[in-house]
């Protein structure tokens, strides 16, 4: 069963009034004679009043009333100067969080103001000499390409001047063939013309040493030609190579100087970039500057505001630290745990979380708690109505583990007995049974008039308690050892089974048995805190959108905190006895500063912390009714 599905449900309606409203006035049927009577009546109640106001006040009368008023002041006084105190904390939150901004804002400043000084000495520092030594280079390298070019371009001057001589020597041997092939034709011709045949045959005789010689001389013109030939052609091909590489360089030395003119304009788009820089860098670093003192002014004059007002703080409260109630968030769920209502202390406690968180809720919270009482439902409901508060929800440990569908309906009676003899205490109404000679057998005590538990005696000392709940049924057995130490504790089911067995030593338990339906042994516990963290993974408490309330030392609180890891922002918790605690108080604090909302029990805790805290926290009390005290300032000088 899941947490939120066993709350107990609340009734709705809402509670009657105990006096109930008189009749609608039913209308006069002589309006004249109730007018008479009506006078006459008040004339006659006028006297007496009158007599009652002319009667003397005592001294100790007007003390009285004094006393009542002087307490109405002071609590007026202290009202006015918790909400000066209030105010003044706001006023230094806000001062405070203004100085937050301002820091933040110089901090901006600051860096704004360094990295603009760095880049501006950057700026400052940076120069053309890699420029200057970069286009020196590709100077450099233009010179030598064109000084290759004209190198290059005198070689091809000289081999055009011989490629020029040896065409011009060859159109001489070319000629000098023509001439010989001529020469050849002529003779040839000479001797086709001679009709003689013995002339014909003389003038070949004639001629043939100077067709040889022709003809010697042509196989020397052409081998002279075939030769000039190939130097012309190889001449040329290294014209064409040299015009290549001239080419080539011609366009190594345009990028050269493309090359050149870009770091050039590179350089004066440089300067004038750092030029314009610094300029700019200057300006904003004077505008920072003046800004930077501005919010310098600004801070001086913040802190000293909030100087002031804690000085003022610490003069008037005695401390530098706000000290705020609780706040409560409606929108949430409270949860009080306790494993403690035996003593006094312990129900002060949690009647006091409870009211408090109701008054100022104004919704039920809900118990978890730990701890055995019988009438638990009867008592929180009571004190709720009695405190015109909602009633809370209760989870309780015991309550759910005796919780049975097929409640018995056997009722605890005293049944008659002619052989006892019964006594009624006056003031407690308890009873007392005793046999015929007077020796006591058992007490009977009632809670809301029905029977609460009965004692049964063996010798004048008590063996064994029988506690019932409000329904009659019996809801628990206690047996006790000849020494008058509980031994034993045995728990009911409603069905009147057993669920629970706790053995005690010396008082002190020391083994929690819990029982199954069938009456079986289903787990063992050693300590009370195991039956707890048993308890709690059984409901599986949700803890999504909830706060917990509880005492700083209860068991079931630390074992609720540790089980379920609460954020310390979802929790409230209540120290008790501050005063004499203060100082393990104030080291508790310290020692955890995600503390941050307590619950205390009196006004002189509050105080106490006031005086003591050494950060600002909310603390809240829980028991706000007065004591009848005085509650006087030494001073209403602030």
């Amino acid at each position: 069963m899941k947490f939120l599905d066993i709350l107990r449900k609340i009734d709705e309606k809402p509670e009657q009034p105990s006096t109930p409203a008189s009749d609608s006035p039913i209308k006069d049927e002589n309006p004249k004679q109730n007018a008479t009577e009506t006078a006459s009546d008040t004339q006659v109640a006028a006297e007496p009043k009158q007599k009652e106001e002319n009667l003397p006040v005592s001294v100790h009368d007007k003390r009285i009333n004094i006393e009542g008023q002087m307490n109405d002041l002071s609590h007026q006084y202290a009202q006015l100067r918790n909400d000066l105190k209030t105010n003044l904390f706001t006023e230094k939150d806000e001062f405070e969080a203004k100085k937050d901004t301002l820091d933040n804002y110089l901090k901006t400043l600051k860096r704004d103001e360094k990295e603009s000084n760095d880049k501006l000495a950057d700026t400052k520092a940076q120069n053309d000499d890699a420029a200057k030594e970069h286009l020196a280079s590709v100077n450099a390298d233009r010179k030598e390409q064109e000084e290759n070019l004209a190198q290059l371009q005198s070689q091809l001057s000289e081999l055009n001047s011989e490629i020029n001589t040896k065409t011009a020597k060859l159109e001489s041997l070319q000629n000098d063939l023509a001439h010989n092939e001529q020469s050849e034709t002529d003779m040839s011709t000479s001797i086709k013309e001679e009709k003689d045949l013995q002339k014909m045959m003389a003038l070949m005789e004639e001629q043939k040493n100077s067709i040889n010689t022709l003809y010697d001389e042509r196989k020397n013109l052409k081998g002279q030609i075939n030769d000039m030939q190939e130097d012309i052609t190889r001449l040329n091909g290294q014209a064409d190579d040299l015009n290549t590489n001239i080419s080539n360089v011609n366009k190594q030395i345009n990028d050269l100087k493309q090359k050149a003119s870009e770091i050039d304009d590179k350089m004066k788009s440089d300067h004038n970039y750092r030029i314009e820089t610094i300029a700019g860098l200057k300006r904003h670093i004077q505008s920072l500057g003046e800004e930077h003192t501005k919010i310098n002014g600004e801070l001086e004059e913040v802190n000293g505001n909030i100087e002031y007002i804690s000085k003022y703080i610490k003069d008037v409260f005695h401390s530098a630290y706000l000290v705020r109630d609780v706040y409560l968030n409606k929108d949430k769920q409270y949860y009080i745990a306790s494993d403690d209502f035996g003593s006094d202390t312990a129900k002060n406690d949690i009647f006091g979380m409870m009211t408090y968180l109701e008054t100022k809720l104004q919704q039920p919270v809900t118990l978890v708690s730990t701890f055995y009482n019988n009438h638990i439902h009867e008592i929180i409901d009571a004190k709720a109505k009695a405190e015109h508060l909602p009633i809370p929800n209760v989870i309780n440990l015991f309550d759910q583990l005796q919780t049975s569908p097929n409640p018995t309906d056997k009722k605890v009676t005293i049944p008659e007995n002619d052989s006892w003899v019964t006594r009624t205490d006056v003031e407690s109404q308890d009873t007392f049974i005793y046999d015929q000679k007077q020796t006591l057998l058992m007490t009977v005590e009632y809670f809301n008039k029905i029977i609460d538990r009965i004692n049964y005696y063996k010798n004048d000392q008590i063996v064994k308690t029988n506690i019932y709940n409000g329904d009659g049924q019996l809801s628990s057995t206690q047996n006790f050892n000849k020494n008058k130490e509980l031994s034993e504790q045995n728990f009911y089911r409603t069905d009147g089974s057993i669920v629970l067995t706790v053995i005690f030593e010396k008082n002190q338990p020391v083994s929690y048995q819990l029982f199954d339906k069938n009456g079986l042994l289903e787990h063992d516990f050693n300590e009370k805190s195991e039956l707890i963290t048993w308890w709690l993974k059984s409901i599986s408490p949700n803890t999504d959108n909830a706060v917990f309330v509880g005492n700083n030392s209860d068991l079931l609180y630390q074992l609720l905190m540790s089980a379920n890891s609460i954020d310390s922002g979802d929790t409230i918790r209540l120290l008790q006895d501050v005063v004499k605690n203060i100082d393990a108080v104030i080291d508790l604090l310290d020692k955890n500063n995600d503390i941050k909302d307590i619950f205390v029990q009196t006004e002189d805790d509050l105080h106490a912390i006031e005086n003591k805290t050494n950060r600002d926290i909310s603390v809240s009390v829980i028991n706000t009714s007065s004591n009848g005290t005085l509650s006087l300032p030494e001073s209403l000088k602030i």
